[in-house]
């Protein structure tokens, strides 16, 4: 008969827990209630007289909205930290300071909770490591997001009142303005290309031939433009700021999360007020150029408002030019813009039948399905090692952390005094505001210095790899997945396409005729 032996299960309660605390607090180094000291000094004197726990480090993201976790740069390296295993144990004070959004809040319990880590959230007296737990979370969570598009809302609010009564102010001005002193004034160079850029409009040149004209003659481009645009051409001719008047919320923010940003096409109110600043051009002129659009629009038979397809806005040509989508009695059909209008150099590939494009994708996405683990897993690994690497070679971040370590550990030691009576009130409170200043200045040269495009670039192939593990295989075209993964398609030749995906990679696939 065989012999069993017992293994006992380990004793782990002389274990000491590793104790990290996470806050969003204020941006103000002298509202000593949300300072980081203060809240050192908080979650210190809450552990100091534990003998099973020790406070490793205090996480806090300093005047960031709570609606997204990705731009808090703190609640990601307490993430991290956490994945590294440096962590047993994370305090919050309440769950609406954790995450204002159910989703982030549960996905970031969930993955702890697989780690090994418990979060305690002290206003509610939530434990995650208790088995109940995560309903609760749902529920507090649920509150904490409601409370935060209430915020929301009354912010909107506030912005819609000042539309009202005439005071709101953009944070950018139109190209061929710019602020001075508060107020929005004409700045000369780029007025006169405005003026040229109607001019040459009335004169009978499209936005296509009038953006080449100017990338030709290496005109000022608007700011953050790579080169003039056709779009940002009939963005400046349709725009009434060049008559001194304001058009107010022409694009809008979604009641419900995730907030996204939409064009104003009659859902919500618009506010026209006159002369609010110096013109650049006459209204004669302004009132020409919009006649002339609509005359152009119908004889092209195109509205201001086109419907939106899955692949609109979403194929380039090898030759660098953009696909319009046609309809003709052989069916619907994707050509190049170049071709189509048989200018700058006629490129010669030929319309794409939409379904071949739709078969290719389906194809493309079935192989990455069954070979994904293969494919992205190693890439992803390469890819975290490699930002590792590119944090620990640069110089001047690791100064950067190792300044803000440093004023950690003194924040902590004069937190650790003060507990124990040894030094001066007033000198407390002095040196703790002083440090806080200087961990502000030292968190912000990090965050200005730091290069997030290795994060983002993760956070995508996480996303992707996450979306082949919960999909199956797929008979036909299925738009959710494919604008969930595509950012972007090439069409290499008549014969081949490739899918530019999320996470910075590609795959090519042939068009099955």
């Amino acid at each position: 008969m065989a012999e069993i032996k017992i293994i006992p299960a380990k004793d782990r309660s002389d274990e000491i827990i590793r104790t990290a605390a996470y806050a969003r607090v204020s941006s103000s180094s002298e509202d000593q209630l949300n300072s980081f000291a203060a809240q050192i000094r908080y979650y210190t004197e809450l552990l100091k007289d534990s003998t099973d726990a020790v406070f490793v480090d205090m996480y806090a993201d300093q005047g960031i909205t709570g609606t997204s976790a990705a731009k808090r740069t703190e609640f990601q390296r307490l993430m991290s930290d956490c994945r590294k295993g440096k962590i047993d144990r994370v305090l919050v004070k309440s769950i609406s300071r954790f995450a204002r959004n159910t989703k982030d809040s549960l996905e970031a319990v969930r993955e702890l909770k697989t780690l090994g880590i418990s979060v305690y959230f002290e206003k509610e007296n939530i434990d995650t490591a208790e088995v109940s737990s995560e309903m609760m979370l749902a529920i507090y969570s649920q509150f904490a997001q409601e409370e935060s598009m209430s915020i929301s809302k009354n912010c909107r609010l506030g912005v819609r009142k000042r539309m009202m009564d005439g005071t709101y102010k953009n944070a950018s001005v139109s190209y061929g303005y710019e602020y001075s002193d508060g107020k929005v004034t004409v700045n000369n160079n780029q007025a006169k290309i405005v003026r040229r850029i109607f001019k040459e409009y009335l004169d009978g040149r499209g936005v296509y031939e009038i953006s080449a004209i100017l990338n030709s003659e290496c005109v000022e481009r608007p700011p953050n433009a790579k080169e003039w645009h056709p779009q940002f051409i009939s963005n400046i001719i349709a725009n009434e700021r060049y008559i001194g008047d304001s058009l107010l919320q022409k694009k809008y923010m979604t009641d419900t999360l995730p907030f996204q940003k939409k064009i104003n096409r009659g859902e919500k109110a618009q506010y026209y007020i006159s002369n609010t600043h110096q013109p650049i051009i006459d209204k004669e002129t302004f009132e020409a150029v919009q006649e002339l659009r609509k005359a152009k629009a119908k004889i092209y038979h195109r509205s201001p408002t086109n419907k939106h397809y899955p692949l609109s806005r979403m194929i380039r040509c090898s030759c660098g030019s953009g696909f319009r989508r046609k309809q003709s009695g052989h069916g619907i059909s994707w050509t190049c813009l170049k071709h189509d209008r048989k200018s700058e150099g006629e490129c010669s590939m030929k319309p794409i039948r939409e379904q071949l494009i739709y078969n290719a994708f389906v194809r493309m996405f079935n192989k990455l399905q069954a070979h994904y683990k293969a494919l992205l897993s190693p890439m992803l690994r390469q890819l975290e090692m490699l930002s590792e690497r590119k944090k620990s070679v640069n110089t001047q971040l690791a100064e950067l952390r190792k300044e803000i370590s440093e004023i950690k550990q003194q924040t902590y030691l004069l937190t650790m005094l003060n507990s124990q009576g040894t030094l001066d009130g007033a000198y407390f409170m002095e040196r703790s505001q002083e440090l806080d200043r200087k961990l502000q200045t030292a968190q912000k040269q990090l965050h200005a210095n730091l290069d997030d495009k290795d994060g983002k670039r993760l956070d995508e192939l996480r996303k992707l790899i996450g979306i082949f593990e919960r999909a199956e295989q797929i008979d036909e075209f299925d738009e959710i997945k494919f604008g969930l993964i595509v950012e972007k398609i090439t069409v290499l030749s008549e014969s081949e396409v490739r899918f530019n995906l999320i996470g910075g990679i590609g795959f090519t696939e042939r068009i099955v005729r």
